[in-house]
């Protein structure tokens, strides 16, 4: 009994998925991406960890009682430490500075002393010590101390109302990966759908595929297969990062990365659905492996499109702009993503747009496949309109 047509596609797409997963290529460069990933996460904690920032504070003549303290408590409370150091005599201070061997010189409680006047840390803490020794100094003579004294130094800071409570510029470095992601993705995959299909038409492995199945079989077979492998391999990536951010404690990937990534596997499930059979279109329409990038160009360049669109969205993804790209089914699968994820979008948006471009792929999905129909058993380069009445 010759088995039914979903099955004939699941064969057609087991046979992709694992002749495609059993590549030496494949798993090369799935490494590659899954030791970038993990990369991009381990290495910026590795060379941009210095330590907490570390002061030298020169010190000449007379210091007012419990501002050395002051200092200290201050550049901890800043997340940094300070070293003090005792000068015999100005002169010896203002060299000292001007060597980089301190950072600033405090003399006689009263002045500070720089190499250059700009926006260090250390003159802001060692202003705001000498102030609070002063008033220190002053409760003390008016009979104020102890507990009383450190609690009115010490202030009370206000409460901070926090209108919109969201990570989004947190966020905007994932949303980027996401996108670059999608675009890598789509290319890589899409370009393997046009190749595997120009290779088996050159082959007449083809024919031989066809006497068994029908054109669109083959076809939902072959990419449904070939998304399988991507799917896989954006999954080894996601696995990469979550293992290197485990690996590295210090590592805090914002509250929405999660989401982020998932919605990268929904884009380019949907992209890929809406771009593969146009690449098998292409594949279809050329006899030879080194005519698929100029066949396949157009769609190059729409995903280019798509991608800066995207990139654009990042810094605005409230914008009207922002907006309508969001809604056009070629560009939603890389620029909804930042709107979504940074963005102010109704609950009905997002829906929206994954209706729209799964429609549109589905009548991808019949055209590409009546083109591919009827030029997969064409040789030499077969222009649309041919292959659209060849399948007719």
């Amino acid at each position: 009994m010759r088995p039914g047509g979903t099955k004939l596609v699941a064969m057609v797409a087991r046979r992709e998925t694992v002749e495609r997963t059993r590549t030496r290529s494949f798993r090369i460069a799935t490494a590659i991406y899954v030791l970038a990933a993990a990369a991009a996460v381990i290495i910026p904690t590795l060379v941009g960890d210095d330590g907490p920032p570390t002061f030298d504070l020169g010190l000449v003549g007379r210091t007012p009682p419990g501002l050395e303290q002051a200092v200290t408590s201050a550049t901890q409370a800043a997340d940094g430490r300070v070293r003090t150091r005792t000068f015999a005599g100005l002169a010896e201070a203002e060299t000292a500075v001007r060597d980089e061997d301190v950072d600033a010189v405090l003399v006689d409680g009263e002045r500070l002393v720089v190499r250059r006047d700009g926006d260090d840390l250390l003159p802001l803490l060692v202003n705001q010590s000498a102030n609070a020794a002063r008033i220190q100094e002053r409760l003390a003579r008016a009979g104020v101390g102890g507990p009383e004294a450190a609690e009115l130094l010490a202030g009370r800071p206000l409460p901070v109302e926090e209108l919109d409570p969201s990570t989004r510029s947190d966020s905007q470095p994932v949303v980027f990966a996401g996108i670059i992601l999608i675009y890598i993705s789509l290319i890589t995959y899409g370009s393997q759908v046009a190749t595997g299909v120009v290779e088996e038409k050159s082959s007449r492995v083809s024919e031989i595929l066809l006497g068994a199945l029908r054109p669109s079989q083959l076809l939902a077979g072959k990419v449904v297969g070939i998304g399988v492998v991507g799917v896989l391999q954006l999954l080894a990536i996601g696995a990469g990062v979550l293992g290197a951010t485990l690996a590295v404690s210090s590592v805090d990937l914002p509250d929405g990365s999660p989401l982020t990534f998932a919605s990268v596997l929904l884009w380019f499930v949907l992209g890929y659905a809406f771009y593969s059979c146009a690449f098998a279109a292409a594949g279809a329409s050329v006899s030879r492996a080194e005519e698929v990038g100029g066949a396949a160009a157009p769609l190059n360049v729409l995903l280019l499109g798509s991608y800066f669109a995207a990139s654009a969205s990042i810094g605005d993804p409230d914008s009207t702009v922002a907006r309508v790209l969001s809604f056009i089914p070629p560009l939603t699968p890389m620029t909804m993503l930042p709107r979504a994820a940074l963005g102010d979008v109704e609950w009905w948006e997002v829906p929206l747009a994954v209706a729209l471009v799964a429609i549109s792929s589905y009548g991808l999905v019949r055209l590409g496949g009546r083109v591919y129909a009827g030029a997969i058993l064409r040789s030499g380069k077969v222009k649309l309109r041919e292959a659209w009445k060849g399948a007719a």
